[in-house]
Formats: structure tokens, C-alpha cells, sequence
């Protein structure tokens, strides 16, 4: 018995199981992509909501302050300063990682 012209039982096919391969293959890569882009659209959504939360909180501490201050409560200049430059720094560098984790540069 030669072996020369025996080959395994899955590579030998007709053309369109080749076909129906390369279709599939494609048909998952098209869902895994809607998949990916339904996850991106809803986790951007969040964090655009936790950062208009975030700005909201700003203006209402900034409000709070103005309104305190004319009877001798609220903030201190420094503790003031520090609330607003920090929640700043935290909303736009939360903004900033989200965005580059959901939408990497190709």
C-alpha cells in the first residue's frame, strides 16, 4: 500500500467546504465586532455619566461655598482649592483612561 496519496480525512473536500469555512470565520469575527462595539458604546455611556455626575458635584460645592460663605460656613480657601483641583484631576484622568481603554489607537 502506498502512502504517498492518502491524505487526512478533514482536509479532503469539496471547494465549497472551504467556502462555508472562510464564512463562518467571518460571520464570528462580525459578531465579536458588534459584540465589542455594543460593550464600548454602553461602558462610554457610564463613564460619561460618572463624569457629568462629577462636574455637577463641582458646581454644586462651588454654589455651596458662595452661598455659605456670606454666613461664615463653608470651605476654607485651601480645603476649597484642594476639593476643586483634585476632583478635576480625577474626572478628567478617569475620562482620559477610559476613553484610551474603550477606543485604542490602531
Amino acid at each position: 500500500m502506498r502512502i504517498d496519496n492518502i491524505a487526512p480525512p478533514d482536509v479532503v473536500g469539496e471547494e465549497g467546504d472551504v467556502d462555508r469555512v472562510r464564512l463562518a470565520i467571518e460571520e464570528l469575527t462580525l459578531d465579536g465586532r458588534r459584540q465589542d462595539h455594543h460593550h464600548r458604546d454602553k461602558y462610554a455611556k457610564i463613564a460619561y455619566g460618572i463624569m457629568k455626575t462629577w462636574v455637577v458635584f463641582l458646581m454644586l460645592v462651588t454654589l455651596g461655598q458662595m452661598a455659605l460663605g456670606h454666613f461664615g460656613f463653608g470651605l476654607g480657601e485651601p480645603e476649597f482649592i484642594a476639593v476643586v483641583t483634585t476632583t478635576t484631576a480625577s474626572v478628567f484622568g478617569f475620562g482620559f483612561i477610559v476613553g484610551n481603554y474603550l477606543f485604542p489607537k490602531r
